[in-house]
């Protein structure tokens, strides 16, 4: 099958988890034996995918808003003359209208829709999702708490829309340990972006709690600085607390290993990979019990309030305080993530191009 991919967000410079989930699941369709994949987006990308074809007709500038303008102008008519069997755009960035290929849109959430990005990004999802999903053969999604809140947001029939969840590198699943990152001894490890959705301020005040009674303990906040489509927010570093931005998957393997526990109190998440990663590299997770989490995650964290900074901080005391507990979150993560693998990411996503 040749499956042709809408990669105008590969070329970021520093990918959210949408945009690496996209990047994974073309390296692992590109490597089945019974797929060809282009990609379709800018010249830039070529680095990244030096094995596969890259059309990138027309694509003159990596500004986002002229990689919008190309992809809703230029992409269609690409897409048909490469001759794909299907065009599978990943981050919900479909054509806004029918096109003469089939068109497999998937929509990781609908937070930007509920108001939880800037509202620029609020107005633009609200008029070009609807469209998109409306042109498309097939809806996909990662979870099933993201196919229900599609259908009530934006009134899809649920028998249009496929789950297919994400997977993690198995870079996360070896023994290796990752490259040295400049870390303190002892810390509590948040990953993700700096988004009032992902709850930061409710870490924040967990930590401020925690800190008294647990001063030996400071907390790594990893992952991109706040972008222009989430609501300000900033955190900077002070001696309790270590922002080191954006870094390698190699350092990112280091922080999540090292790490005494994983902090993952999200308001609302589509499906949330950071706490896969992190039982991945045998670190113990507490998540919000909202949203995905529950689904995604099962027994293997222990679960907290989002909503409540005492019962976060509370239930990260009891986790360090406990070796045993700490060892059964451990046992229970690996089991857990070994359940998310890009491999059958990709044969999901296949057994849904095959039904068009």
């Amino acid at each position: 099958m040749k499956i042709g991919i809408n990669a105008r967000t590969f070329s970021v410079d520093e990918p959210g988890g949408a945009v690496q989930a996209a990047m994974m699941q073309a390296k692992e369709l590109s490597a089945r034996n019974d797929t060809e994949v282009v990609l379709f987006g800018h010249k830039s990308i070529r680095d990244d995918f030096p094995e596969l074809t890259v059309v990138s007709d027309n694509y003159i500038s990596r500004s986002q808003a002229f990689g919008i303008l190309w992809e809703r102008t230029s992409l269609p008519k690409l897409a048909s003359s490469q001759e794909v069997d299907v065009l599978y755009c990943p981050n919900g960035n479909a054509p806004l209208t029918s096109i003469s290929v089939p068109t497999v849109v998937c929509i990781h959430d609908v937070n930007a829709i509920k108001r939880m990005s800037s509202n620029i990004h609020y107005i633009y999802r609200r008029l070009t999702i609807p469209s998109s999903v409306n042109s498309a053969e097939v809806v996909t999604t990662v979870s099933e708490f993201s196919k229900k809140e599609i259908t009530s947001e934006l009134s899809i029939d649920e028998g249009n829309i496929s789950v297919v969840h994400n997977g993690i590198s198995d870079y996360y699943l070896n023994d290796g340990p990752g490259k040295p990152l400049d870390l303190p001894d002892e810390y509590i490890l948040y990953v993700g972006s700096m988004n009032p959705r992902k709850n930061i301020q409710g870490i924040l005040d967990s930590f401020n709690i925690l800190k008294d009674s647990m001063e030996e303990y400071k907390l790594v906040m990893i992952g991109p600085e706040n972008k222009s489509i989430f609501k300000n927010f900033e955190v900077k570093d002070s001696d309790n607390i270590v922002t080191p931005g954006y870094v390698s998957i190699e350092e990112l393997k280091f922080a999540y290993k090292n790490a005494a526990v994983f902090l993952y109190p999200s308001k609302y998440e589509g499906f949330g990979l950071p706490p896969i990663e992190a039982m991945a590299c045998g670190t113990p997770v507490i998540a919000s019990r909202t949203a995905s989490l529950p689904e995604v995650l099962d027994d293997a964290p222990m679960y907290v309030d989002p909503k409540d900074p005492r019962d976060i901080a509370e239930t990260t005391q009891t986790v360090l305080e406990n070796p045993k507990l700490s060892s059964q979150l451990v046992e229970r993560g690996f089991i857990q993530a070994s359940k998310y693998t890009w491999e059958n990411s990709a044969s999901r996503l296949m057994d849904v191009f095959h039904t068009l």
